[in-house]
């Protein structure tokens, strides 16, 4: 399964950013009042799954498409997370579980052959500034 930031160019892209090849850092929005983050900070195991959300969004800006958990012709799994970051692989499990809920939406499944457009409409976008 591929998972992808829902909306990532919206989002997480600025000009600043669409200048970069290689990442450095991510810009997140500072918004605490959203159904989304409501109801992951409702979660009794809401602080795994934040920190998760963060880690996985430090790791898709590195990714050869932004956003989506792809690289070298493979889904990033809880298990490469957890290697790349060095934190537990289950926290990265539940974040794929719960992320995905109608409620919250920060992450999205794409079906494997809608990464081909989608590191077209990426890399046209960081071509156009």
């Amino acid at each position: 399964m591929i998972y992808r930031v829902k909306d990532w160019n919206q989002l997480y892209e600025k000009a600043q950013t669409r200048k970069c090849k290689d990442m450095k850092w991510v810009a997140i929005p500072n918004k605490h009042d959203g159904a989304g983050y409501s109801t992951v900070a409702a979660h009794p195991r809401n602080c795994e799954l934040f920190t998760a959300w963060i880690l996985i969004l430090e790791v898709a800006s590195k990714m050869p498409t932004r956003g989506v958990l792809f690289k070298d012709g493979k889904p990033i799994t809880a298990r490469d997370l957890a290697k790349r970051t060095r934190f537990p692989e289950d926290i990265f499990a539940l974040a794929f579980t719960i992320l995905v809920e109608p409620e919250i939406g920060w992450l999205e499944r794409v079906a494997g052959d809608g990464i081909i457009e989608d590191e077209k409409y990426a890399k046209e976008d960081v071509m156009a500034d």
